[in-house]
């Protein structure tokens, strides 16, 4: 009866560390959910989203993890691809989401971003989307309760770019040259909102083009027939590498000033150099800030830092897209902390709460539209020729920054 009890005993034992190490183990980390477009159009850009995504997780758990609920837990990311189609994002969506994943960083294109903010308006999620996407999506009777981004709206690409052309230029006419998708809507409907209510007596001709085409010879016919000053492009993928090769075929450039609206690494080096020199571009992020060192050590020394991880980390340097992935993962996990949850309500309070952050693009702060403010709104580059490259990822050299209002709308227009 003895050895049987003692038997039992060390049975139970046994199953007692079993489960509390099961249980250590579970405790022991924190899992977020990641939803980007790991196949389809936006393969190429997701590649270093993820890239962001994982060195941001990588850095808090170096440092021995997250302090929640009074204990230091890792995080791991519970990666899905979306496919870039917004029927197989809400299905993803879903997965992550009954499986106890409510907290999640993810978005690659626009419509895809959208999709999501209608399918949690219910509160069921908490969506850092570090992708643009359009502006209506942050108006307080459209945006779900917890959609988030540190990127914030396609409208203000366009509201950016009209401005700083409109005053650096001084151009008579303009040709606005955009893909027709969401994208390129919302691009569109930034600009042409500070053209009529800032720069009314310029003269402006829209222009689209279907997304995916090899081919814009005779779309950019027409713009050296319409004789502008200013060609604004805004084109996203293979079709910015596919116009802007072809615009400096067709030789534009000596006819007019060419300004694209935005572009990441990513897409850049694919652009031959010769093509992209004398383009000047909007960037929401650049690697090197050499060019305005002087103007901002701080941020500069924040950019240097974290390019040096990159490229210990990857071999590469950050692409602006990536570090927005890396802002928002950042952000989410400082979220759980102060809130000391993993609720997607709690968290997203915890930011609203505690909105200011130092960021690599210099003092930043949450809008109670979602949304981030940052110190420089954008970085103006331009296109470096070849013999001026120091490697492939060196595509250009700052030579301005966008600080102007035009990032976001006021709270009132957006309806809170």
């Amino acid at each position: 009866m003895v050895k049987k009890y003692r038997l039992f005993s060390m049975v139970g034992l046994i199953s007692c560390l079993f489960l509390l190490s099961s249980m250590g183990t579970s405790f022991a980390q924190v899992k977020v959910g990641v939803l980007y477009s790991v196949t389809g159009p936006g393969a190429a850009v997701a590649k270093v989203q993820l890239d962001g995504i994982k060195l941001a997780i990588k850095e808090v758990n170096d440092k021995g993890g997250l302090m929640l609920e009074g204990k230091r837990v890792k995080v791991e990311p519970v990666i899905r691809d979306d496919e870039t189609k917004p029927d197989v994002a809400i299905r993803r969506l879903r997965e992550l989401v009954e499986a106890g994943n409510k907290l999640i960083v993810g978005g690659t294109f626009a419509h895809v971003s959208q999709a999501i903010n209608v399918q949690i308006r219910d509160g069921s999620a908490l969506f850092m989307a570090t992708n643009g996407v359009e502006e209506v999506t942050f108006r307080k009777d459209t945006k779900a309760p917890y959609y988030i981004s540190p990127l914030g709206a396609v409208d203000g690409i366009g509201r950016i770019s009209a401005d700083y052309v409109s005053k650096t230029y001084k151009p008579k006419h303009i040709v606005l040259f955009l893909p027709d998708y969401a994208y390129g809507h919302g691009a569109s409907k930034g600009a042409l909102s500070v053209f009529k209510a800032k720069y009314p007596d310029i003269k402006i001709t829209p222009m689209w083009s279907p997304v995916g085409i090899p081919d814009f010879t005779s779309y950019l016919i027409k713009v050296k027939e319409t004789k502008p000053d200013v060609l604004m492009m805004g084109h996203w993928g293979a079709d910015a590498i596919n116009v802007l090769k072809q615009t400096h075929e067709l030789g534009l450039k000596k006819d007019m000033k060419i300004y694209f609206n935005s572009m990441i690494t990513a897409f850049g080096v694919g652009i031959p150099p010769e093509a992209l020199e004398g383009v000047t571009v909007g960037m929401w992020w650049y690697h090197d800030l050499a060019g305005i060192k002087d103007k901002d050590p701080e941020t500069a020394s924040a950019v240097d830092k974290l390019t040096a991880a990159w490229r210990k980390e990857y071999g590469e340097p950050p692409d602006p897209f990536a570090v927005y992935a890396y802002l928002g993962m950042q952000e989410t996990l400082r979220g759980i902390e102060v809130a000391n949850s993993m609720d997607p309500g709690k968290v997203y309070k915890a930011l609203m709460d505690y909105p200011r952050f130092m960021s690599v693009k210099g003092p930043a702060a949450w809008r109670i539209d979602g949304r981030t403010s940052y110190k420089y709104a954008k970085f103006i580059v331009d296109g470096k020729p070849p013999r001026e490259r120091k490697d492939k990822w060196d595509i250009a050299k700052v030579v301005d920054i966008y600080m102007g209002g035009e990032l976001c709308l006021p709270l009132k227009d957006m309806g809170w």
